[in-house]
C-alpha cells in the first residue's frame, strides 16, 4: 500500500507532503512529541488496526446497512476503506462502529504490540513559506461528556510544529478538538532525547485534548485539567496509509445529536485547515490567547477549593480487589465523587467512578485473573469537577 508520505500529487487548494518518505520519517522522529498522561488515565494512544481487527467491530452506512465486519465476509480491513466491495463508493455518512465493551477492548489491546500506540506523521512543505511536521494521535474512545452528552467512539487529536529557515522548530500548535492553542517554540516545554529536542504534550483525561501545561484549561462549555502525573508515551512515528482519504467517521454516529454532538471524528484528511493548510490552522489558533490567560486565572483561583484526597486501604482476595475508602470534606473542600483505579505496572486494569460516594464505603473489583501485586489509586471530585491530589491505597 502506498503511504501518504509518498504522495506527490497535490490537490487544488490543499497543502501536500512531497516525495522522500525516508527523509520525512527521520525528520518526524527527530522532533516527535513526548506525551504525558494522568496516573488515572482512561484511554491511551492506539493503532488504527484495533478498530478494524477487534471482534464485533463493523463498518456501516448512515442507514444502518453493514458493509463489512471483523471476521465477516467481506472482512473489515484498512484496505477495504479505500476499495469497497461490489464497486460501491464510500460516503461521508459511513462510520466504523465498535463492539460494546470499549474500555475492556482498549485495555486488552494495550498489551498487544500490533495494537499499541503510535504517532501518525506527515510533513507538509512550503505551506505559508515554511515546512510543517504534523503528529496525529488515535484513541479508541472519548468518554468526555457534558450533562451526559458528548462522549463518542474514536478520537483523533494532533499537534504540529512549524520549522524556521534553519530547519529548527519555531512554532507549535496543540489541537483540542476543533480548537487549540498556538505558541512560539521558545514558550513551550521541551525535553532532550536521542540527541534532539522534543515538545512535551499534556494529554487531558476524558477529552484527550493536548495542552502545553498541566493545569486548568477552560473551553466554551467546560474545563479540562491534565495533571501529567502518570505514564509517558514515547512512540514511533508511522506514515498514514491510503485509508486517510476515506471520507467516513471513526465512530458510531447512530446516537448523534443535531448532527454533531456524540459523533465519531472525521478522518484526519476531512478535518479542515488542520489538514489542508497547517499555516492557516496555526494563524487561527494564534488569535485565541484570551482563553489561555483565563485558564491560568481559574487555576490560581480554584486552588483553595480542590477537594481533599481520600484515605484508601486495599487487599487482594483471590481474583477480587477489595478497596475500603474514606473521604474528607471540609467547608471549602468538599468531596462529591470518588474515582478508583487498579494498576498493574503502568497499565490501568480496572476502574470505577463512585458517584455521591459518601464518607466511607467499600468497593470490590473482580479481576480477570488473580495477581500477587497490584496498586490502587484514588481521587475525589467536587460538583464542578475539580480533582483532589492522588492517594495511593495502603495494602493489607
Amino acid at each position: 500500500m502506498a503511504t501518504h508520505l509518498e504522495t506527490a500529487t497535490a490537490r487544488e487548494g490543499e497543502a501536500q507532503p512531497v516525495a522522500g518518505a525516508a527523509d520525512d520519517l527521520a525528520l518526524l522522529e527527530r522532533h516527535k512529541p513526548l506525551l504525558r498522561f494522568d496516573r488515572q488515565y482512561d484511554y491511551r494512544l492506539a493503532s488504527v488496526l484495533g478498530v478494524v481487527e477487534n471482534p464485533g467491530n463493523l463498518l456501516r452506512t448512515a442507514d444502518g446497512e453493514v458493509i463489512a465486519r471483523v471476521g465477516g465476509d467481506p472482512p473489515l480491513t484498512l484496505e477495504l476503506l479505500t476499495s469497497y466491495p461490489d464497486g460501491r463508493e464510500p460516503s461521508t455518512g459511513d462510520c466504523l462502529c465498535q463492539a460494546p465493551d470499549v474500555l475492556g477492548d482498549s485495555r486488552r489491546m494495550e498489551y498487544e504490540a500490533q495494537y499499541a500506540g503510535r504517532l501518525y506523521g506527515r510533513v507538509v512543505r512550503g505551506d505559508g513559506g515554511r515546512d510543517w511536521l504534523q503528529y496525529w494521535f488515535w484513541l479508541y474512545y472519548n468518554p468526555k461528556n457534558l450533562f451526559g452528552f458528548g462522549k463518542h467512539e474514536g478520537d483523533w487529536e494532533m499537534i504540529q510544529i512549524g520549522l524556521g529557515d534553519d530547519g529548527e522548530p519555531e512554532l507549535l500548535a496543540y489541537a483540542q478538538h476543533d480548537s487549540g492553542e498556538a505558541r512560539k517554540a521558545a514558550d513551550a516545554e521541551w525535553v532532550e532525547r536521542d540527541r534532539a529536542r522534543h515538545p512535551v504534550v499534556y494529554v487531558s483525561p476524558l477529552s484527550h485534548a493536548s495542552y502545553f501545561e498541566a493545569r486548568t484549561h477552560p473551553y466554551p462549555v467546560g474545563i479540562d485539567h491534565p495533571y501529567g502525573d502518570g505514564p509517558e508515551a514515547w512512540l514511533a512515528v508511522e506514515p498514514f496509509g491510503d485509508w486517510v482519504r476515506w471520507p467516513g467517521r471513526w465512530g458510531n454516529s447512530e446516537r448523534v445529536i443535531a448532527q454533531k454532538v456524540g459523533n465519531g471524528p472525521p478522518t484526519p484528511s476531512r478535518q479542515g485547515s488542520k489538514w489542508t493548510s497547517p499555516a492557516a490552522f496555526q494563524a487561527k489558533l494564534g488569535r485565541r490567547k484570551f482563553r489561555a490567560l483565563l485558564g491560568r486565572l481559574l487555576h490560581r483561583l480554584g486552588g483553595p477549593f480542590y477537594p481533599n484526597p481520600p484515605d484508601l486501604r486495599a487487599r487482594l482476595e483471590g481474583r477480587h480487589c477489595v478497596v475500603d475508602y474514606r473521604t474528607h470534606s471540609t467547608r471549602w473542600r468538599r468531596s462529591r465523587h470518588l474515582y478508583l483505579t487498579v494498576h498493574e505496572g503502568e497499565c490501568v486494569i480496572a476502574s470505577r467512578a463512585v458517584r455521591s460516594a459518601g464518607e466511607s464505603g467499600t468497593e470490590i473489583f473482580r479481576l480477570a485473573e488473580a495477581s500477587d501485586s497490584l496498586e490502587v489509586w484514588g481521587s475525589t471530585f467536587n460538583l464542578v469537577r475539580q480533582r483532589s491530589d492522588l492517594a495511593e491505597a495502603v495494602q493489607g
